[in-house]
């Protein structure tokens, strides 16, 4: 049962959680996968760009004084007669942001495009954390941007999902305001998931700002199923939910035809930035099941194993 069930039934246990239990379990022997190995802070599951004590080789230096001499290879200064000192790899955790688009806009779909995005962020988070990875989720509160603090091990999962349960969507969107911020105030380089809608015409300087800061992008790009094939005939007038400006307008086969056009002009110019760009990229529509994404598609395009 998802949280939106369990909101309407009044179960309040599982809605703590965000996702069913039986969803938690199968998250838990995920790993979110990186594609490059990065520096992080703290000894964890990964391999590290540095050089550490652990029990795989890695590579030999030159023997410095105030060495350990425990990791002098005296075969090597059988042979060579000169001191090698033996490296090995050190694993160390991964930093993982969550980059939630809290804005109207996403406050639209049955299920809502914001609720879908909540779930998803705590899919992910959950994984990293129960991976020994760091999570940090920026998003936002009464229209304002927020960040939580880092969280790590699957002890914080609570307080992530109750952190995330405590974002509202409102305002206009500011994915570049909320990329800047992550850059400025991320403790080190790791793997962002920008969950939202783009619907906002400074979405490729998010996308570009985000990716000249180092480290790896993933896009998950959410409609409602009603903006994918809207179900709209005859004379309307439309309401932007950030702007409040009216457009009234009649639609009939050409409008219906010309929209959907215009859709898949919008998410092939989104693709193909992300594949500029080097991000990994996935559409999907607010009503799609968590597990397949998450599991299935994420898993295809290789960022969840």
């Amino acid at each position: 049962m998802s949280r939106r069930e369990g909101e309407a039934d009044g179960r309040t246990g599982e809605r703590e959680y965000l996702l069913p239990p039986e969803l938690l379990r199968k998250l838990e022997r995920a790993t979110i996968a990186s594609r490059h190995i990065m520096i992080g802070r703290t000894r964890g599951e990964r391999r590290s760009a540095r050089r550490g004590t652990s029990v795989e080789f890695a590579d030999y230096r030159a023997y410095a004084p105030g060495d350990d001499l425990r990791y002098l290879d005296w075969n090597a200064y059988a042979r060579l007669q000169r001191l090698f000192l033996k490296l090995f790899h050190e694993e160390e955790d991964l930093h993982i942001y969550l980059l939630l688009d809290g804005s109207a806009s996403m406050d639209f779909g049955r299920p809502t495009k914001f609720a879908w995005a909540q779930e998803a962020a705590a899919a992910l988070g959950y994984i990293g954390l129960c991976g020994g990875d760091r999570v940090q989720v920026f998003g936002r509160a009464g229209g304002r941007p927020e960040r939580s603090r880092q969280f790590c091990g699957r002890g914080a999962a609570l307080e992530m999902f109750d952190w995330l349960s405590g974002l509202e969507p409102g305002g206009e969107t500011d994915l570049a305001g909320s990329a800047k911020l992550l850059l400025q105030t991320r403790p080190a380089p790791g793997l962002t998931f920008v969950i939202s809608d783009l619907l906002t015409p400074e979405w490729e300087a998010a996308i570009s700002r985000l990716a000249a800061g180092k480290g790896e992008c993933c896009v998950l790009q959410v409609f409602a199923r009603e903006e994918i094939d809207p179900p709209l005939q005859g004379d309307l007038r439309l309401v932007d939910a950030e702007t409040g400006d009216e457009r009234e307008l009649t639609m009939g086969a050409r409008s219906h035809r010309q929209y959907l056009e215009a859709r898949d002009g919008f998410l092939a110019a989104v693709r193909a930035a992300c594949s500029r760009y080097g991000f990994s990229y996935l559409f999907s529509a607010s009503d799609q099941e968590l597990e397949d994404v998450v599991l299935r598609s994420l898993r295809r395009l290789g960022v969840v194993r």
